[in-house]
């Protein structure tokens, strides 16, 4: 019995003792990169009193090329201090499509140094992963305005069902959507160039009228549309 109360005790020490480790901020959530560029940076600001490992990289989908390189990949992030990460092209960036944005991650993990004074304590430090899109434009589109394109995006309504095409180059990331008012971006939240997507509206939600608002090439809040279905 005081066995198995030990073993219960020692589970509860390890799940209350859990420190997390968010001290690294990062200034965008979203990075843009325009064909002929010769790079884009990202700013990194370590706002903790301890310094920390940092590790990046770029991902693609699964079983494609990332087709950029994030540098440093791995370095030291002084307490109190920044630094910056450089994001370029590799030469298989011409395998990417010429007519259309192309969608990358930029991940950047902050990795906590060991404390030596908790070595034989039930402690966890859990290193924290940023993922972010990068955004890759060919030139073919860059005179393009991609607040004037989200007006072309189209909403179809089959019953608690929508269809919504993208017949735009640009990947829609979505500020706003709403039906007759009521907010629904959490079921739709992007959706890729020339692409469609179909949905399942929440319980509840009626109304023939659909609003949105994208995100920009800013970070900001693109304009509203209004669509019937």
């Amino acid at each position: 019995m005081r066995k198995s109360l030990f073993k219960l005790a020692t589970v509860i020490v390890l799940f209350t003792s859990v420190t997390a480790y968010a001290g690294v901020v990062i200034e965008s959530t979203r990075y843009l990169y325009k064909e002929g560029s010769r790079e884009i940076s990202a700013q990194l600001d370590n706002k903790d009193d301890t310094p920390y490992l940092i590790k990046s990289w770029i991902e693609a989908e699964k079983g494609k090329a990332p087709n950029f390189m994030a540098t440093p990949p791995l370095f030291r992030l002084e307490a109190k201090q920044n630094n910056t990460i450089r994001i370029f092209p590799t030469v298989n960036i011409s395998n990417a499509p010429k007519d259309r944005e192309s969608v990358y991650f930029f991940n950047v993990m902050s990795i906590p140094p060991s404390d030596d004074n908790h070595a034989d304590s039930n402690t966890l430090q859990l290193a924290v992963r940023h993922r972010m899109r990068l955004i890759y434009r060919p030139k073919a589109i860059q005179e393009l305005s991609i607040n004037e394109e989200s007006k072309k995006l189209e909403w179809r309504r089959t019953n608690n069902k929508i269809t919504l095409k993208n017949p735009t180059p640009f990947f829609f990331y979505f500020d706003s959507v709403k039906i007759n008012g009521k907010e629904i971006r959490e079921v739709v939240l992007h959706v890729e160039a020339m692409s469609s997507k179909e949905f399942t509206l929440p319980v509840g939600i009626t109304g023939s009228n659909i609003s949105w608002q994208i995100v920009n090439d800013h970070g900001g809040t693109g304009p509203l549309n209004n669509f019937g279905i």
